[in-house]
C-alpha cells in the first residue's frame, strides 16, 4: 500500500470527448441554476457563506432537461470507478453500493468554491446508507482564467476540457477551486458510497 496520499488522485483524460462537453454545455445554459449552499451539521441548516463568489449549481433542480446528460455520465463512470479502483489491487475494497446524480456547477468571475472535504451529507435521504468513499469531479471546458483545482492546500490540479478526478472523500483530501478571473467554468461532481 502507498502511503503517499497524493498516489490516490485518479486523473482521467479525455473522459468525455470535447464535442460532448460542448453540447453539454449549451444543454446545462438551457436549465435553472441556483447559488450552492454549503450544509452545516453540527446546525442541520444549509447556506451561502459568501453569496455574490458562490457558483451556481444544478443537479436534482431541473432533472427533464439534464437527464440525458447525467444518465451518461454515470453510464460512462461505471468503468472508470473499476479502473481506478483496481488500480490499487486492494483485495478488500472491490465494490461499491452506488453514485449520486450529477451536480453540474458554474463559475462566473469572482466565484470560488473554498476549501472542504468531502463529507456529503444530502445524498442519504433514508433510502440509501452509507458514507461517500469516493469523490469524483469533472471538468467540462477550459477556456477560462483563475478557477484552478487546488488539492491539499497548495497543489495545483492542472486539468483540462473531459477530464475526470476520482479521489477518496475524506479529511485527507481538502480541495477547492481559486476565484474565476475571466471566461465561466463549467463542472460536474458525483459522490460514491
Amino acid at each position: 500500500m502507498n502511503k503517499n496520499i497524493e498516489h490516490y488522485v485518479f486523473h482521467k483524460e479525455n473522459f468525455l470527448e470535447e464535442s460532448y462537453c460542448k453540447n453539454t454545455i449549451d444543454e446545462l445554459n438551457k436549465c435553472g441554476w441556483k447559488k450552492h449552499e454549503w450544509y452545516s451539521a453540527t446546525e442541520d441548516v444549509y447556506r451561502q457563506l459568501s453569496a455574490d463568489s458562490e457558483p451556481d449549481t444544478l443537479g436534482e433542480v431541473n432533472p427533464k432537461n439534464s437527464e440525458k446528460i447525467n444518465d451518461f455520465i454515470i453510464s460512462s463512470l461505471h468503468s472508470t470507478l473499476h479502473e481506478y479502483i483496481n488500480k490499487f489491487k486492494f483485495d478488500w475494497f472491490n465494490s461499491w453500493a452506488g453514485y449520486t446524480t450529477i451536480k453540474f456547477i458554474r463559475y462566473s468571475v469572482g466565484q470560488t468554491m473554498h476549501q472542504h472535504c468531502d463529507h456529503i451529507h444530502s445524498m442519504f435521504d433514508g433510502e440509501k446508507k452509507g458514507i461517500p468513499v469516493l469523490s469524483i469531479i469533472g471538468i467540462l471546458n477550459d477556456d477560462y482564467e483563475g478557477g484552478e483545482l487546488i488539492m491539499f492546500g497548495d497543489k495545483k490540479i492542472d486539468t483540462k476540457k473531459g477530464d475526470l478526478l476520482i479521489f477518496p472523500s475524506n479529511f485527507l483530501y481538502p480541495h477547492e477551486i481559486t476565484p474565476v478571473t475571466r471566461g465561466v467554468r463549467y463542472s460536474y461532481t458525483s459522490w460514491v458510497w
